[in-house]
């Protein structure tokens, strides 16, 4: 299993510390700017054939949408390489209630190359944490499972 990382965000002035901890975790490395923040929004993801996935994507506060976030994402294949990416972006769905629907996660490995497109719906049933929900995740046809996790001020 690869070794934890250390994931530094930085959106308007506001740095945000974060370790992603394959297969499918990430833990705030310090309370961030919350002044400066409307949210981070963390998806972890494991894939049946064991590709991993981690995405992180810092809002500022006042972001009109989904290209003012300041995004990192992490990809594992199937043999655990990591996938090295120039380029992210998460995009969410939500239903009447403001409870997570879908995703939608495109990465680019590098900037002249077709991005990886990830879909992901939400679980069936009761949601009891609008703020951790859980997704099932396609990719190219491999299904998975994960999270999707939204982080605010207390």
């Amino acid at each position: 299993m690869p070794e934890p990382e250390l994931v530094s965000l930085e959106a308007t002035g506001a740095r945000v510390g974060l370790r992603w901890e394959p297969p499918s975790a990430w833990e705030l490395e310090s309370e961030p700017d919350w002044s400066r923040l409307e949210g981070i929004r963390l998806v972890s993801a494991v894939f049946d054939d064991g590709t991993t996935l981690g995405v992180a994507a810092v809002r500022p506060r006042d972001a009109r949408g989904h290209a003012d976030d300041a995004v990192a994402a992490r990809f594992l294949d199937a043999e655990g390489a990591r996938t090295a990416t120039s380029d992210a972006l998460l995009s969410v769905e939500y239903d009447s209630a403001r409870v997570p629907r879908r995703l939608g996660i495109e990465i680019w490995p590098d900037a002249d190359s077709a991005p990886l497109r990830i879909a992901a719906d939400r679980e069936p049933g009761d949601v009891d944490d609008r703020d951790a929900v859980d997704m099932s995740f396609r990719l190219g046809g491999v299904t998975g499972r994960g999270t999707y996790e939204t982080l605010r001020e207390s």
